[in-house]
């Protein structure tokens, strides 16, 4: 078997091209070729393969295995990442929770905005294990900006709760990044909507629908 690496992957799409150590050449494979599929492929795995010409003269890899050593070595710093980083959004998610129905208390806010949060959680929750899912099995992905609408629509606690505890889209970058800017739009949100002008809005959108 050849040895190569991950140079390019699509996970939408499932396909990429792996780069053989000997040669400048790409390698053309998808993910129905990839062998004992315990995850999905990442740009930098180092894989064994086998390869063929297609009628058109371009190379192909079948029998695509992931190293151990790669799925070792990510597995360990998944596992560090989860124990370290993650724990700490969760506090935050649930300090800033907390903080919402202090204000709403006091401040005589929306209710409504606790059971939007509720509700949202448990769509992005059941869209992300589903999601998962769907990336085991090498079938149709939920598209990512989906994803960051439903989160920016209240569901980002959902969002950090099933990263934590599905261990789904914890490294995979700019995806990350793109997920704390639509919580600090949410949250920027919600704290306008207690000024006297953002209540007032709220309030007459409410009244407008009921």
């Amino acid at each position: 078997m050849l040895k190569g690496k991950v140079i390019e992957w699509n996970d939408l799409k499932g396909f990429g091209f792996i780069s053989l150590k000997t040669e400048e050449s790409k390698v053309f494979f998808h993910i129905s070729k990839v062998k004992g599929r315990h995850r999905r492929p990442e740009i930098g795995d180092e894989v064994r393969f086998d390869m063929s010409i297609d009628e058109k003269g371009r190379c192909n890899a079948h029998n695509v295995t992931i190293s151990y050593e790669t799925i070792r070595r990510a597995e360990s710093e998944r596992s560090s990442y989860t124990e370290e980083s993650i724990p700490a959004s969760l506090y935050f998610c649930a300090t800033y929770l907390i903080l919402i129905v202090a204000a709403i208390m006091i401040l005589d806010g929306e209710i409504l905005f606790m059971a939007a949060y509720l509700l949202m959680s448990v769509i992005t929750y059941t869209m992300y294990a589903a999601d998962k899912s769907s990336a085991q099995n090498g079938s149709w992905r939920t598209p990512e900006n989906t994803l960051h609408i439903v989160s920016l629509l209240g569901g980002w606690p959902g969002a950090l709760f099933a990263q934590h505890q599905l261990r789904h889209k914890t490294r995979k970058q700019p995806f990350k990044s793109i997920l704390w800017m639509t919580i600090f739009a949410n949250i920027i949100f919600i704290g306008w909507s207690f000024t006297p002008e953002g209540s007032q809005l709220i309030k007459d959108v409410l009244s407008y629908f009921s």
